[in-house]
């Protein structure tokens, strides 16, 4: 790692009263810290946002590699079904029902941390919504219930096809905005103090070097899974997870000559 970050980045980490409010470059630092014999040299992400970021990429593509083994294509065959396409054979398959009653830990895919893992595009793109209004969609359409044990579900009080293509969507979608953006870095890198307007004019590179920070870096999700977090040859963050133990490796920062 470059020596001219480890000032920054041994600030970040020093301020702790601006934990909240620098969350991702504080997950950065804890991963640098000399006191962090885990770090990046292949150790584990410290509990962060990012690992949570990374936590719901992995959730999904469970949902999603869990759906595919359960695909019997040979049922979708041209012979048996002519005027039945690959789209409508997979849509048929769909246990909507699922969605009526949602134990607290997968609900965590549409609590509103979660929404932010996609951009505004995207929800206009598939449901004609911002974000906020989506989010006032799920609000308004599910209650929250604590059982006689203590075990926390959300039900599904007004079931329509808008609700259900919306959780539908935001559990298997893979279409994530960055694991996080050079906006998201400069916002919380102006909060420290002794920085300006002037000392961040080379921002594109504090952002490359927060990237390569992540090179070599390790997550452990609640599974017992561990993703691999790796920078390409082109520049591109990626990570190499493993959803029922088969490695799917996605990029998580596109190329960084592009940023």
């Amino acid at each position: 790692m470059p020596f001219e970050i480890k000032p920054f980045l041994n600030l970040a980490l020093s301020l702790q009263n601006l934990r909240l409010s620098t969350p991702i470059l504080h997950n950065i630092a804890t991963l640098t810290s000399k006191t962090d014999h885990q770090g990046a040299s292949g150790g584990f992400l410290s509990k962060g946002i990012l690992h949570s970021r990374l936590s719901r990429h992995y959730l999904r593509l469970c949902r999603v590699s869990g759906e595919l083994d359960r695909l019997d294509l040979k049922k979708a065959a041209p012979d048996s079904h002519r005027n039945f396409s690959l789209e409508d054979f997979v849509f048929s398959g769909i246990d909507f029902s699922r969605y009526r009653e949602i134990n607290e830990k997968d609900f965590s895919l549409f609590q509103p941390e979660a929404l932010g893992d996609f951009s505004e595009e995207f929800f206009k793109k598939n449901f004609g919504l911002y974000r906020s209004e989506v989010q006032s969609v799920i609000e308004g359409s599910y209650e929250k219930k604590v059982g006689q044990t203590g075990m926390v579900k959300y039900k599904l009080t007004r079931e329509n096809p808008m609700i259900l293509s919306i959780m539908r969507t935001l559990e298997i979608s893979l279409e994530n905005s960055p694991l996080f953006t050079i906006e998201e870095i400069q916002k919380e890198a102006e909060k420290l103090p002794g920085i300006s307007g002037k000392n961040l004019s080379e921002m594109d590179e504090l952002y490359r070097q927060l990237v390569f920070c992540l090179n070599g870096v390790s997550v452990t999700h609640i599974d017992g899974m561990v993703t691999k977090l790796f920078v390409s040859h082109e520049g591109k963050l990626s990570g190499v997870f493993r959803p029922g133990n088969k490695p799917w490796t996605r990029v998580l920062i596109p190329n960084l000559t592009n940023n």
